[in-house]
């Protein structure tokens, strides 16, 4: 096979026996991440409804705070898929000792990132809810929050890197142990800090800032003690750690994108939940507990995204560009597989009975919102497991532009110029405002799978 000739989108040549050792190899990489992602997004899913304790006011601000939390930890995650590419090039190239030496400048380079992600967030933090148009009430709770997790950022901005690289050597069980240490620590914490419990004092909101903080910092300390004690299959050395640019550089060159990728997606997010808001407190409370109820699926998505940037970046450095294509098509089938089934499996959990039980602070109509915008979720949650995979093996590939036009695309024209042009013109129901996340999904899939068959994802060069 040549380099740049087109892919072959759906009709895979694998044998049976084949293809089943190549799921054997998808799932064996993503499962860890499944089950330490899924218990970390469990604990996330029991923070909100501790923190719905508190009211309605409180429950919207914190949301919202971990909306703008969660953009940076993903934009520092995607710059983090520059590591993982590069590690896994290497790998697969069975150039072991340079992908330690990529692991040590991903660590230099994640703590500058972090105190200059802090040092921004911390001056601006109290003028974006300003922005959004936030009453005081959410402006003084938000900013308060934010305050104590900037602080913590750069210590704990390098377990990701950790987490990163060592995804790109294959070792997926030591993040997902931390994880799981991690998630333990925050469901703790919050709970104490949150309310009051366990001899715990009651800081509310500031005390899911500091729960955060310390389980992220547990999820670092950990990672790094197995790596420089040599209890992974990455080694490093103590000597020599001079910054170096040009590794820097390649890993921004691949990760940047990534992270413009994400950064569009979640800013247009946050600008998409101003328009919801107009709706009143009720209508946001609703959709925010939808969002609550899909974070529990995110370990899936992130699970086959990384499982496609690891095998398709493995596969590209040893030239295997036809393994290359078969991971492509097997991880997007997975992935709409798997989210089909937890599209089924919500759909019939979303009953008001059972969210009031969840959510008991909440009144009946944000219940009922949120159950409606559920359902709506579950018709796109296919098309997001396959999107994910699709887009973590562009990355893998080192063709990681593609990724961001499309979501550009998807996001300010699918879903953001659909919303705001219907609600200008019209004035309709919360309800086809959030039906914009179907042309959202579609054109991003639309235009990564164009540029999977194009063949150009092949020819991509990276400089180290």
């Amino acid at each position: 096979m040549t380099v740049s000739e087109p892919t072959i989108l759906f009709n895979d040549h694998l044998s049976s026996a084949d293809r089943k050792k190549l799921t054997r190899v998808i799932l064996r990489l993503a499962v860890p991440i499944f089950i330490g992602g899924g218990i970390n997004a469990f604990v996330g899913f029991m923070t909100r409804i501790f923190i719905s304790e508190l009211g309605e006011v409180t429950y919207n601000s914190v949301n919202l705070c971990l909306m703008v939390f969660y953009t940076i930890i993903l934009v520092v995650v995607a710059i983090s898929i520059g590591t993982t590419t590069l590690v896994a090039q290497n790998w697969g190239g069975n150039q072991k000792d340079r992908a330690g030496e990529i692991l040590k400048q991903s660590l230099i380079h994640s703590l500058l990132l972090g105190f200059l992600i802090s040092l921004f967030g911390l001056l601006t933090r109290r003028a974006l809810f300003q922005l959004l148009g936030m009453d005081e009430e959410m402006t003084a709770i938000g900013s308060q929050f934010l305050f104590w997790v900037y602080l913590g950022l750069p210590f704990f901005c390098p377990g990701f890197f950790m987490a990163a690289a060592l995804r790109g050597a294959g070792d997926t069980r030591t993040p997902m142990i931390a994880g799981l240490v991690m998630s333990a620590f925050s469901l703790v914490l919050s709970y104490g800090l949150i309310l009051g419990k366990l001899g715990m004092p009651k800081l509310e909101a500031v005390g899911a800032a500091i729960a955060i903080n310390a389980s992220f910092l547990v999820f670092t300390v950990l990672q790094a003690v197995a790596i420089f004690f040599n209890r992974t299959v990455l080694n490093v050395s103590a000597k020599s750690w001079r910054f170096d640019y040009r590794t820097g550089a390649s890993i921004m060159k691949i990760g940047l994108p990534s992270a413009g990728e994400w950064s569009v997606i979640r800013i247009g997010f946050v600008v998409y939940v101003t328009l919801v808001g107009y709706y009143g407190h009720e209508t946001l409370a609703g959709f925010f507990t939808g969002i609550a109820i899909l974070s529990l699926t995110h370990s899936l998505t992130q699970g086959i995204q990384i499982a496609a940037t690891t095998l398709v970046g493995q596969a590209v450095g040893a030239k295997d560009f036809s393994k290359a294509e078969s991971i492509f098509r097997l991880t997007a089938l997975i992935g709409f597989v798997i989210m089909a089934v937890c599209a089924l499996v919500f759909a019939v959990a979303a009953d008001t009975a059972v969210l009031s039980r969840m959510f008991p602070k909440l009144n009946a109509s944000s219940i009922e919102y949120a159950r409606d915008f559920i359902l709506l979720i579950c018709l796109v949650m296919p098309l997001m497991g396959s999107s994910f995979a699709v887009g973590g093996g562009l990355r893998g590939a080192g063709s990681t532009k593609a990724p961001l036009y499309a979501a550009a695309v998807g996001v300010y024209g699918g879903r953001i110029g659909f919303a705001f042009l219907v609600y200008y013109l019209f004035q309709p129901s919360v309800y086809v405002i959030w039906c914009s996340m179907f042309p959202d999904l579609i054109i991003r899939l639309l235009i990564m799978l164009i540029q999977v068959k194009s063949g150009k994802w092949k020819a991509v060069k990276i400089k180290l």
